[in-house]
């Protein structure tokens, strides 16, 4: 009698273990159940890094990386080095802010001699940062100057924004030249400076700083000075600055 019992309890175990089975892979087969999920993350991930690709192509090349991370290590002379900084002078060339210059009856003018210790033609001396000396540009009737710099990967402070102090550096120096192109004098000191900043600056570009007013009480000069990007169409930062001559 156990026998039976519990032979009937094994089959009744068994056949409804099996409709169960049956049923779960009836409702599995037929999606009755299942939802689909939307495949969002690849698309969002493809979006992404179009996005990055995009915006690293149109203010970098393939140079500028390599100049970020090797450039440096290597001497002044070597033909990497000398082959980026060529391609940077060719890329200065062909900018069609320098043509307006020069077609507006500005001069290219030779910097002054600057003192040992600054920080544009000495610690930011290096491919990935300023690798080639800034260009500057006088017109002796408005008595305007015009300086292009190019700022490399090294100077930025978020990724691809070039770092607020480097740009507060720039402009001071351009500046303090245009005091000297105008002064005609080989030295000045720096009373103040202040700056607003208008939009974020991508690094390795060239960028436009400009003086847009000069005013001269005794020996005291205060200038008025903009940094737009390297179309000299869009403005970055503006200053003014107080010097002593």
């Amino acid at each position: 009698m156990f026998r039976r019992v519990a032979v009937r309890t094994i089959r009744k175990y068994t056949s409804e273990t099996g409709r169960a089975y049956q049923n779960a892979g009836s409702q599995f087969a037929t999606g009755s159940t299942y939802k689909k999920t939307r495949r969002w993350i690849p698309w969002s991930i493809f979006g992404s890094s179009f996005l990055l690709g995009w915006v690293a192509t149109q203010h970098m090349t393939f140079t500028d990386f390599m100049a970020y991370w090797r450039y440096e290590t290597l001497p002044e002379s070597a033909p990497e080095v000398v082959e980026y900084k060529n391609k940077l002078l060719q890329r200065l060339d062909n900018l069609s802010v320098v043509k307006q210059l020069k077609g507006a009856g500005y001069v290219e003018v030779l910097p002054s001699q600057k003192s040992s210790g600054q920080l544009i033609d000495q610690t930011l001396n290096s491919p990935g940062a300023i690798a080639i000396p800034p260009r500057f540009y006088f017109n002796p009737k408005t008595k305007e100057t015009v300086g292009i710099y190019h700022l490399g990967m090294k100077l930025t402070g978020y990724p691809f924004i070039v770092h607020g102090g480097i740009l507060a550096t720039v402009l001071e120096d351009l500046m303090r030249e245009s005091v000297k192109f105008n002064k005609d004098k080989n030295s000045e000191k720096t009373k103040d400076i202040s700056i607003s900043y208008r939009m974020p600056t991508f690094a390795n570009q060239f960028v436009v700083v400009r003086t847009t007013k000069l005013e001269t009480f005794g020996k005291n000069i205060k200038l008025q000075a903009d940094i737009m990007d390297q179309s000299g169409m869009r403005l970055l930062v503006k200053g003014t600055g107080s010097f002593s001559i």
